[in-house]
This record gives C-alpha cells, sequence and structure tokens, in this order.
C-alpha cells in the first residue's frame, strides 16, 4: 500500500505444523518475560495456553488437535506489535488464517465515510453502517463471505467504551481503516505469513484501490494504546462511579472511620 500512512497488525493468527504444544507457549512466555495460564479450548483445540504478562494477555496457543503436531496462535490488539515479529522469527514457516491490518488517524469520519460508501457503490460492493447509541459507527464494505472484507469506524468512540477509566485521556476523531484478510487457500496463508500489514492491502484488487484512494491521505497520525486494565482496576472504576457519590455523602454524615466500617461490613469483610 502506498501512501503517508503506515498500517499495522491488530489481529493475527497463525496455525503451525511439527511443533510440540507445550514448547510454543513456553518459548514465547521465556521470550516476553511472560507466564503461562490455562485457557479454554476451542475449534477442535482440546487446549488452550495464555501467554500473559501484568494481567495482559499476549497470546493463546491452543493444542491438542486431532491434527498431531498442529499449534494454534491467536494474537490481538497491541500485542501484535510485540509478539508478531517474535512469532515470525520462531517459526517462520506458518500460515494465517487470519490478520488484520490497520491505520489510525485524526479525520471527520463522515467525510471518510462518504468516500468509502462511494468506493463501494463504484465497485459493486456490499456495504452497511452499524451505529449505536454511545455515537459510535462503523462502515463496512465487501462481503462476510469474502477473503478481505473492510472497517472505518470511530476509534475513539470504541476506546473510551473499552477504557471507561480513561476516557478523558482519549482524544476525539480518531478514525480506524482496518482490513480484514480470511485467505482460503493454503497457499494465501503461508504468502501472507511474509508480507507487512501494507503489503496485506494487495490481497484484493478493490482492497489495493482502497488504499491507494483513502488512505494516500496525509491526516494526522495518532496513537491508540491504551492498555486494557485489569479487571479489579475496571470493577473499582465502575465501583466508584456508581456508588462513590453515595459513599462520600455518609463520610460526610458519619465520618471516613465509619463509612469505612460500614462499607467493610455490607462487603462482608469486617
Amino acid at each position: 500500500m502506498k501512501g503517508s500512512l503506515a498500517s499495522r497488525w491488530d489481529w493475527y493468527e497463525a496455525t503451525i505444523d511439527g511443533v510440540d504444544d507445550g514448547r510454543v507457549p513456553s518459548g514465547l512466555a521465556f521470550a516476553l518475560g511472560a507466564n503461562v495460564t490455562l485457557g479454554k479450548g476451542r475449534n477442535g483445540y482440546a487446549h488452550c495456553d495464555v501467554v500473559e504478562r501484568d494481567d495482559e494477555v499476549l497470546a493463546q496457543v491452543y493444542g491438542r488437535s486431532a491434527r498431531d503436531g498442529e499449534v494454534h496462535v491467536t494474537i490481538t490488539s497491541e500485542a501484535c506489535d510485540e509478539v508478531v515479529p517474535l512469532l515470525r522469527e520462531r517459526y517462520p514457516e506458518h500460515r494465517v488464517s487470519r490478520a488484520d491490518s490497520a491505520c489510525d488517524f485524526s479525520a471527520d469520519f463522515e467525510t471518510i465515510d462518504t468516500q468509502a460508501l462511494a468506493f463501494a457503490v463504484d465497485r459493486g460492493l456490499s456495504y452497511r453502517l452499524v451505529t449505536n447509541s454511545e455515537g459510535g459507527a462503523t462502515r463496512y464494505l465487501g462481503s462476510v463471505a469474502s477473503e478481505t472484507r473492510l472497517r472505518v469506524y470511530k476509534k475513539s468512540e470504541q476506546l473510551r467504551a473499552l477504557h471507561p477509566e480513561k476516557a478523558s485521556e482519549i482524544p476525539d476523531g480518531i478514525v480506524r481503516c482496518e482490513l480484514v484478510v480470511r485467505p482460503g487457500k493454503r497457499a494465501v496463508k503461508e504468502r501472507l505469513s511474509t508480507m507487512s500489514p501494507d503489503d496485506a492491502w494487495g490481497m484484493s484488487q478493490w482492497s489495493a484501490a482502497f488504499g491507494e484512494l483513502v488512505l494516500s491521505l496525509t491526516p494526522e497520525r495518532v496513537p491508540t494504546h491504551f492498555r486494557r486494565p485489569t479487571d479489579w482496576k475496571r470493577a473499582l472504576h465502575f465501583l466508584g462511579q456508581q456508588y462513590g457519590p453515595s459513599v462520600e455523602r455518609r463520610v460526610g454524615q458519619v465520618g471516613r472511620e465509619q463509612a469505612t466500617a460500614e462499607l467493610l461490613t455490607a462487603l462482608g469483610l469486617a
């Protein structure tokens, strides 16, 4: 993909053949300074190892498939920046069943959406717009069944929904263009394992054209790496958001010490 904007992987699913189930997660964890915990199997894989560091999931490694020696690795979100290069270095001969190439920048969503819609109509692509009550909006281009599908959406609104505790830190007007590639043929899956996120836009004629027409803009790039908080921190955030005013009033009535004792009693921790 030519132009001033650079893409990055935001989802990467790879299958590796001829390896030991346990060595893949342990090797990744050692290189990343992470731990391995037990997850839940899926899609024909009876076992899942989760590679975690500081309560952040870096990769999910699935094994014990009916196909001996086959291991499936899923990497998502910001973890792709660190883990995908490591996976490619350690297991260069793998095949990719899904890869999302994403680009975030500051722009007016309606303007980009108008361009995307005109692009879809001109090329006879299927399209639809999905909105929600929080102001979020996503334009889809391409069929669900096709190997390449595009999403253009309001990233600011999505980030605020994911990170309510950091909503004030997230700037307005972040737009994401994200190409989802799901190759069908084994040879294409193997070829994708050597491609860059920018190269992935050339997987179909129309996605390459979209990259040239829309992502050749020169808007301001913006950082969108907001680390997902732990479940405990999210629980504390929502607890404070919902009951903070009531607790504050009670402190004003009986004092901090008494209010604290009442809270601990209510929680069964007195």
